[in-house]
């Protein structure tokens, strides 16, 4: 009963209140003037990526070449830095510079604040110098294995090298006048006497440059001799191979020009046919052609000393590049390319005919461009054995202790036994003044 009375007094109060407001009309939309017809569903359209801009591929780095070389040396590197261009490697600006002020213009060049070169092609004295002056540095291994020796020699200190070898020339040749000597010496006692046979008053037996170091090293290194220890310290004069080397020179001294050791008019004496023999370099003969076209000139190598075995072998002049200091790695190893591009066999066949040197590599050396030529031949068949000076303090100072005191043991104004010792105590000078 009590729910029933719920449900009607709920019904009441439904039935008393007011009807529900009336809805607010929407407004009809209005059509446009144009109907557009329903687009049926369809994937998205995709708009193109704008490409990225390429990237700008870096200019190939440019190799500063110094040359300090001739008009020929220089033609030869210009030529070969074009063709190493064009087979893939980085261009190259060849900088022509004079030998003599080549440290010097490196000096400037540093004051200047100007780039220093990459590359530095020069002879085996410029090496020595910007070896010293520390403007060069170590080298890759190359192709040492085919290098001649002497060359490998000059251009290492402290097992590390310093300079690649492009070429050899400088090598000192026995000359004889074919109408006064039959045949040329073998041998250091063969010499003296053929020297002595053929010395009268108006005809030396023979010429050469008594006073310069050069003459007398391959006699030296032939007794078995060197400028310096083995760790290339202290200089090594004072030693029977010195003097063994001296009593040769004099014995030789004595069948020379009665005027004296002038380089000069003992070449022009040779060349005018009052000479029998000469001890000359290389690069002497075009002077004996320019001097006189009736010369009947022969041309061999050095004698061998009976007392060693040995054969006096020249002491060869090297022609290197070199790798300026204080380069980037990238640099040095794009410098070094050009260097293997340079030793390479093919290239190296090249330099006799177009340098008139040495190739630098020893399996070269039999190349027909070598044999065909009188001189090159004969510097050929002793380049295997051939000795030369490290860039050390002590070798370079052994060099001057003998230049300051052979001229006075030569004319006999001191004695012979005397003479080892005092180029000894004044190689060891300059050692001292150059440490301090």
């Amino acid at each position: 009963m009590r729910y029933l009375f719920a449900i009607l007094i709920i019904a009441l109060l439904a039935a008393c209140a007011g009807p529900p407001p009336v809805p607010t009309p929407v407004p009809a939309e209005t059509p446009t003037a144009v109907a557009q017809a329903a687009t049926p569903t369809s994937r998205p359209t995709r708009v193109p990526a704008t490409p990225a801009p390429p990237t700008p591929t870096p200019a190939p780095q440019v190799l500063t070449l110094w040359v300090a070389e001739n008009e020929a040396g220089l033609a030869f590197a210009t030529a070969l830095a074009a063709e190493f261009t064009a087979a893939g490697g980085s261009p190259v600006d060849v900088v022509a510079r004079d030998a003599d002020t080549l440290r010097l213009s490196l000096a400037a060049a540093e004051l200047a604040g100007e780039a220093a070169p990459d590359l530095i092609w020069a002879d085996q004295n410029a090496l020595v110098g910007l070896f010293a002056d520390a403007r060069i540095q170590p080298l890759a291994a190359g192709n040492l294995a085919d290098t001649i020796p002497a060359l490998r020699t000059a251009a290492t200190y402290a097992d590390t090298l310093y300079g690649a070898p492009i070429a050899a020339d400088g090598a000192l040749l026995l000359l004889y006048n074919r109408a006064l000597v039959a045949a040329p010496p073998t041998t250091s006692d063969e010499l003296i006497v053929r020297a002595r046979a053929a010395s009268t008053a108006d005809t030396a037996g023979l010429v050469m440059f008594w006073d310069d170091v050069r003459w007398l090293l391959p006699w030296f290194y032939a007794f078995g001799g060197a400028l310096a220890d083995s760790a290339g310290a202290r200089p090594t004069l004072d030693t029977p191979a010195m003097e063994q080397t001296l009593n040769l020179l004099r014995e030789l001294y004595s069948s020379g020009p009665r005027e004296g050791d002038a380089y000069i008019p003992g070449q022009r004496r040779f060349a005018a046919g009052f000479a029998a023999l000469a001890v000359d370099g290389s690069w002497a003969l075009p002077r004996y052609a320019a001097v006189s076209d009736t010369l009947d000139l022969g041309i061999a190598p050095l004698p061998r000393v009976p007392a060693t075995g040995r054969a006096a072998a020249q002491v060869l002049n090297g022609t290197y590049l070199m790798v300026a200091g204080d380069r980037g790695s990238a640099a040095a190893a794009l410098a070094e390319e050009l260097i293997a591009f340079v030793q390479r066999p093919e290239v190296q066949e090249r330099i006799p005919a177009q340098l008139g040197r040495l190739p630098a590599l020893r399996t070269v050396l039999v190349s027909a461009a070598v044999r065909d030529d009188p001189a090159l031949a004969a510097a050929a068949a002793l380049a295997d054995s051939a000795p030369n000076v490290p860039p050390s303090i002590a070798a370079r100072c052994a060099l001057f202790g003998i230049g300051v005191w052979l001229p006075v043991t030569l004319d006999g104004r001191i004695d012979l036994a005397e003479a080892p010792q005092r180029m000894q105590r004044e190689a060891e000078a300059c050692v001292n003044t150059s440490e301090r």
